[in-house]
């Protein structure tokens, strides 16, 4: 510790106040820079007294994150919905296209010649089976196409042809349930699509249906053109997967946003803290220098500004503090906005008080002797006045002048003024006795 740090250490042992030349150089800003200076007893950072989770910057990114995230997690929901309803709709009607145009292909005439349960294969059978087969090979994403024909009894169908890439087929005249797709019976009369995928004894399918009409406009059959499930999810996978990499991208994006927006906030909100901190343990040469165009910078002026008149406050106080007690300085520095500069007419009691024969003591003894007594006199009777609410106005020598009354305006000064005058001569005796232990003459035993 320097020297004029253990000057500057008060008795009671609590931090030191620096000095101008010990004074902590704090928050001095360069291009790119931050340069934080400590005092000895002071830390670097002050913020590390309050916990994590309770930091404004930390709270502060924490919701802006949370907020963010949430949103963002929204919005990509909802582009995932709508990007794969986007797309299950395309393959939709596509699939409604491709039936379509199948059904106009087909010579309904020649099918409804055959018997509707009739079970053998004939080459115009062969031959939409290759026409059908074409066209799956063609459309990755077709799995099966196939002609039903109408019965009697409305759910009651029938297979006349069946092309399937998987093991499942229905053979010529083959009886099929039509009870849980409401959506192929409307196939015979118009072109229809199911909404979403449904599951038969043929597997987990999404279908388009088309009616085959003869040339006399009579619907004797429908053309069926399906797709798996499985072809669905696929197209799901790869909507949820764009959508995870726009997320996580985003997501990093939005991290390293909300990483400066904390780092602008915790760094000038560190050093405010700081230098708060320095000020509340008695330093104000601190100052902030902030060269901000925001909030911060408004803060850190009018931090500077606070500081500088602290700083002349506490100066006035210590010039104060010389001639007036703590508590009758407290007070003026109180009243400034009320002190008439022209001055002010008060009725006071003046106290005056000398000792009886001063210039003999003083050539009796040494001038060791006679500074150390005097001393110890004007500070005990300096310490009376001040109890007394009293203020010194002059030490003149042995004698001194003061005032009761002002510029503490007191009701029962002239009480107090002649309390504190036997209050002295009590300790005048108190010290002469004091001084006869000590050896010394008696020497002052009486106030003029």
């Amino acid at each position: 510790m320097s020297e004029s740090q253990q000057n500057n250490k008060v008795a009671d042992g609590t931090q030191p106040v620096w000095s101008q030349q010990d004074a902590p150089v704090l928050m001095q800003e360069r291009a790119g820079d931050l340069l934080v200076a400590t005092a000895p007893g002071m830390e670097l950072d002050p913020i590390r007294e309050i916990r994590a989770f309770h930091r404004f910057h930390f709270r502060l990114t924490m919701l802006y994150g949370s907020v963010v995230i949430i949103t963002l997690a929204l919005l990509v929901l909802i582009f995932y919905n709508l990007w794969s309803k986007s797309e299950i709709e395309s393959l939709q009607q596509r699939l409604l296209t491709l039936s379509t145009s199948l059904a106009a292909t087909i010579n309904a005439d020649q099918i409804a010649a055959y018997d509707l349960e009739a079970t053998t294969l004939t080459p115009f059978h062969q031959e939409i089976y290759e026409q059908f087969k074409a066209m799956a090979e063609r459309d990755k994403d077709i799995d099966s196409i196939y002609i039903l024909r109408p019965s009697n009894v409305p759910t009651e169908l029938f297979f006349f042809i069946d092309y399937a890439k998987g093991e499942m087929v229905g053979d010529p005249g083959q009886f099929y349930s039509a009870e849980d797709t409401p959506i192929m019976l409307k196939g015979f009369s118009r072109p229809a699509v199911e909404n979403i995928p449904y599951r038969d004894e043929f597997g987990y399918t999404l279908s388009a249906y088309a009616p085959l009409r003869t040339a006399e406009g009579k619907a004797i059959g429908l053309v069926g053109v399906d797709v798996k499930a499985e072809r669905l999810t696929m197209v799901e996978n790869r909507v949820l997967m764009a959508s995870g990499v726009i997320f996580v991208i985003s997501f990093v994006v939005i991290a390293l946003v909300s990483w400066v927006v904390s780092r602008s906030i915790r760094e000038p909100l560190g050093r405010l803290i700081q230098g708060t901190g320095a000020v509340a343990q008695g330093n104000l040469d601190v100052r902030m220098h902030m060269r901000r165009e925001d909030e911060f910078g408004l803060l850190g002026k009018y931090f500077d500004k606070m500081a500088d008149e602290l700083k002349e406050r506490q100066t006035l106080r210590d010039l104060f503090g010389r001639y007036l007690s703590e508590d009758v300085a407290r007070s003026v520095l109180a009243q400034e906005q009320k002190i008439d500069l022209g001055g002010e007419e008060v009725v006071v009691t003046v106290l005056f008080c000398d000792l009886k024969d001063y210039t003999t003591i003083s050539e009796r003894l040494s001038p060791l002797q006679m500074v150390s007594m005097l001393n110890e006199y004007l500070g005990v009777m300096n310490s009376i006045i001040d109890q007394h609410r009293g203020c010194v106005i002059e030490f003149l020598g042995d004698g001194i002048l003061a005032v009761f009354g002002a510029p503490q305006a007191t009701p029962d000064h002239a009480e107090k003024g002649a309390r504190c005058a036997l209050a002295m001569r009590e300790a005048l005796d108190s010290r002469n006795k004091q001084w006869q232990a000590d050896g010394l003459a008696q020497r002052w035993q009486a106030l003029g």
